[in-house]
């Protein structure tokens, strides 16, 4: 029984003895083939890793710059757009007016930026900036005028009367009649006086108050606009000169002279200012 049983195990021995050379070659050729296959596909295997990134995923290190890298980039950079942070210094003190030798006033840190040298030229063209504007806002604008025509009268030689008109500026404002007649009551000036103008308007008659109703002008004078030393002639050269002036206004067609508030019927003897003259009626 015993002899049987050796007999068996040398047969099985030896059965394994033969498997293991077949094991051993099959393991070989089998590694062999997968290592000319990993040969043969190296390229490929080589593009895919490149185009993965799987070895620098793997390490951490940063992206090989490439077109590949490059659309990595940009698509990290749409999931994560860059956020651009601005960093606003607040003063660390308040900042008064502080008075400049023209008149305008400025912030004291404004000066303060301006005594620095300018080491921020944007901070300094913006303090600049704000200088200019607040001088435009300083600077009063001067008063506005416009152009009038006033009637003065020249005498020639043999005592004839003619009246000439002469331009003045006016300063604009709200009583534009008023201010006209004012300023042809005033007389004439040096150098309209050297061209042989003058006024027969009597001395010391002033506008008491001027009104339009409709296309007449109503002038209340006060009573020493009555005494005229020239007579007729003198009567009416002084109507033509108030007349002439206040139609000058487009929507002027003649005027009532009144003395202290009243209607007179006459000027001197025979002059009719009871009703409202006009440049056809002189």
């Amino acid at each position: 029984m015993s002899v049987h049983r050796t007999g068996q195990n040398s047969a099985n021995n030896a059965s394994k003895k033969r498997k293991t050379p077949l094991g051993i070659l099959f393991w070989m050729v089998f590694f062999i083939v997968i290592l000319l296959l990993f040969i043969i596909k190296l390229p490929d295997i080589r593009k895919t890793l490149q185009s993965t990134h799987i070895v620098e995923r793997l390490t951490n290190r940063p992206v090989a710059a490439g077109d590949d890298g490059q659309s990595l980039r940009e698509e990290e950079t749409e999931q994560n757009p860059p956020v651009n942070i601005i960093t606003i210094e607040q003063p660390d003190r308040p900042s008064f007016p502080q008075e400049i030798p023209n008149g305008n006033t400025v912030e004291t840190e404004e000066l303060e930026n301006q005594s620095d040298g300018g080491t921020d030229a944007a901070a300094g063209q913006e303090n600049r900036t704000q200088i200019a504007v607040g001088k435009a806002q300083t600077e009063e604008k001067p008063p506005e005028t416009r152009e009038r025509v006033i009637y003065f009268v020249k005498i020639d030689n043999s005592g004839m009367v003619f009246t000439s008109p002469v331009k003045r500026r006016v300063f604009v404002s709200d009583s534009p009649l008023l201010d006209v007649l004012n300023l042809l009551l005033q007389g004439t000036t040096d150098a309209e006086q050297e061209q042989g103008l003058t006024s027969l308007i009597p001395e010391g008659a002033r506008i008491q108050n001027a009104r339009v109703t409709g296309n007449t002008a109503f002038i209340n004078f006060n009573e020493i606009f009555m005494f005229n030393s020239y007579g007729a002639e003198g009567y009416i050269a002084q109507l033509r000169q108030i007349v002439w002036t206040a139609t000058e206004f487009p929507n002027i067609y003649d005027v009532q002279i009144l003395i202290e508030g009243q209607r007179v019927d006459f000027l001197g003897e025979s002059i009719r200012i009871g009703r409202p003259i006009s440049r056809d009626s002189l």
